[in-house]
């Protein structure tokens, strides 16, 4: 959530925060875990961090790939995820390109004489949407987007 984020960009432990805010420390963890948060908590959150109430509620769903997280980021993931900054389209490929091979496979189109071939290229197919699904389960581990 965007509370951890301000939190870390001004290096603030989690007890600094709840100290600051007048708020409990497991009040700080449920909202940087993403739990609803009153709007007496969301008051003093933006109190502290000199920003608007409504900031706070912004759902931060889009990679910053200019930001020292993404630098840090392996190749093989930034690769794999050229071309997307938000989870939702994201995932949803990775479901439409899974969907897509199993039905190749199923289907059975490619008949006897090229089967080798088909198999081969079904699976590089899923070798590059694995590395895909991979990359994107990487950085919701991280949770960056």
């Amino acid at each position: 959530m965007i509370v951890k984020k301000l939190r870390e960009k001004k290096y603030w432990s989690q007890e600094q925060l709840a100290n600051m805010a007048g708020l409990s420390l497991r009040t700080i963890q449920r909202v940087e875990a993403g739990n609803p948060a009153s709007q007496e908590t969301l008051k003093s959150l933006a109190s502290v961090f000199e920003i608007d109430v409504s900031k706070l509620t912004e759902r931060l769903k889009m990679i910053d790939k200019k930001s020292e997280d993404w630098q840090s980021v392996p190749l093989w993931v930034s690769f794999g995820l050229l071309g997307f900054k938000e989870r939702k389209p994201a995932i949803l490929s990775v479901v439409l390109l899974l969907f897509c091979g199993a039905a190749f496979y199923l289907n059975g189109g490619w008949g006897d004489t090229a089967a080798l071939s088909a198999v081969t290229w079904l699976s590089l197919y899923l070798i590059a949407t694995g590395w895909f699904a991979a990359a994107v389960h990487w950085v919701d581990k991280k949770r960056m987007w």
